[in-house]
C-alpha cells in the first residue's frame, strides 16, 4: 500500500506490516497491535480506521491503563442519571460513542479482569447496558486492541482471560522498535527536524556527522516518541541557523548507551546516584561550562574536578573555558532527503 501520509518509513519489514493493514483494513476481523512504548500503535490504528471505508465515521481513542478502577465501568458502557453520586445526567459510554466506527484500546492488557469480562460480552453479543439501566442496547464498532504486553504470558499468569485474548487476537501485528527498523532513524530525523526548527520558528542548518553516529547508535528504548523529544532538545537548545552538535545532545546519548546497572542498594550508593544525576543536569544546563556549573552546585571548580573523576563522567561532558551553547565551531553535515 506504500507509504501512507503521517509514516516515515524505508524498512522492508515495516513497509510489509503497512501492506497487512492494508489488506486487512476493509474487513470487520478485529486487529491487535503489539510493541513496545512509543513505536506507533494509535497511528496504526488510525490508520486501519482510514482504510477500512469507514473513515468519516467515529474514531475513539482509550488509554485502559489511565482507567480509573471505579469509574471503568462507566467510561465504558455510559451510565444513567443517578446511577451513583454525581451521575446527574445520562451519558453514553465510549461503546456507544464509537458504533459505526472503530474503537482503538490501548493497552488493553491492563483491563481489570471484571471489565475483561465484560467487554467479551460485548464483542459477543454486540449490546451492552449502561450502570444503572436494565435496557440492552445494540453496538457495533471495529475493535483494534493495543498493548506492549506478551498477553499469552498474560493468559498464562490468570491476569488476561484466555476467551477474551483469542477473541481479539484474530489479527496480530506486531510493530518493530525503532532500533531494528533498517535506515529509519535517519529518515525521521530528516523528516522531523524542518517542521520542529518551524515549529519553533528557529532555523536549523543540519546535525553534525557525530550526532548523526550518536542518534543511530542509540537503542531508543522510548522508540519514535523518545526520537522526537531529543530532537525536540536539540533544536530548543541549538543556535539559530547552527549545526546541531554533540553538546546539544542528553548526556545519555551524548556518552553513548550503557547497559543497565542494578538499582543501587545501599543509603550511599543511592546518595552518589543522586549526585550524579544532578551535576550531570547542570552541565547540561550550562552547556558544559565547568565554572558556571560549579557556581550552581555550591562547589569549588578543583571540588566539581574531583566528582567528575569520582563518578567517571566524560570529559567531553565538560568544557573548562566559558563557552556557551552553540558557540563551539563544528564540522557542518546536513541531512537532506
Amino acid at each position: 500500500m506504500g507509504c501512507p501520509r503521517g509514516i516515515i518509513t524505508g524498512d522492508p519489514r515495516f513497509l510489509r506490516l503497512l501492506d497487512a493493514i492494508g489488506r486487512v483494513a476493509p474487513t470487520p476481523v478485529s486487529v491487535l497491535l503489539q510493541g513496545e512504548s512509543g513505536t506507533g500503535k494509535e497511528l496504526l490504528a488510525r490508520l486501519l480506521h482510514e482504510k477500512s471505508g469507514h473513515g468519516a465515521r467515529p474514531f475513539l481513542a482509550l488509554n485502559c491503563a489511565a482507567l480509573c478502577e471505579t469509574l471503568a465501568e462507566s467510561e465504558l458502557f455510559g451510565h444513567v442519571s443517578g446511577a451513583f453520586t454525581g451521575a446527574l445526567r445520562d451519558r453514553k459510554g465510549i461503546f456507544e460513542e464509537a458504533a459505526g466506527g472503530t474503537l482503538f484500546l490501548d493497552e488493553i492488557g491492563d483491563l481489570s479482569l471484571a471489565i475483561q469480562a465484560k467487554l467479551l460480552r460485548v464483542l459477543q453479543e454486540g449490546i451492552i447496558q449502561r450502570v444503572g439501566d436494565a435496557t440492552p442496547r445494540p453496538v457495533r464498532f471495529r475493535l483494534v486492541a493495543a498493548t506492549h504486553k506478551d498477553l499469552r504470558e498474560e493468559t498464562r499468569r490468570g491476569a488476561f482471560r484466555e476467551d477474551l485474548f483469542y477473541r481479539i487476537h484474530v489479527v496480530p501485528i506486531v510493530l518493530p522498535p525503532l532500533r531494528e527498523r533498517e535506515g529509519d532513524i535517519g529518515l525521521l530525523v530528516r523528516a522531523m527536524l524542518p517542521r520542529l526548527a518551524e515549529s519553533f520558528e528557529k532555523p536549523i542548518a543540519g546535525v553534525s556527522d557525530e550526532v548523526a553516529r550518536l542518534l543511530e547508535s542509540y537503542p531508543w528504548p522510548g522508540n519514535v516518541r523518545e526520537l522526537e523529544n531529543e530532537l525536540k532538545r536539540l533544536v530548543a537548545l541549538a543556535e539559530p541557523g547552527s549545526v546541531l552538535a554533540r553538546r546539544h545532545l542528553s548526556e545519555r546519548i551524548r556518552n553513548g548507551y550503557r547497559e543497565f546497572t542494578p538499582e543501587p542498594a545501599t543509603l550511599q550508593e543511592k546518595l552518589d546516584r543522586l549526585e550524579r544525576s544532578e551535576i550531570l543536569e547542570v552541565l547540561d544546563r550550562t552547556g558544559g561550562n565547568k565554572t558556571q556549573a560549579a557556581r550552581e552546585l555550591g562547589l569549588s571548580r578543583q571540588g566539581l574536578k574531583n566528582k567528575l573523576a569520582r563518578y567517571g563522567i566524560d570529559r567531553e561532558t565538560a568544557s573548562d573555558g566559558e563557552d556557551t551553547i552553540g558557540t563551539a565551531p563544528e564540522e557542518k553535515c546536513v541531512l537532506s532527503d
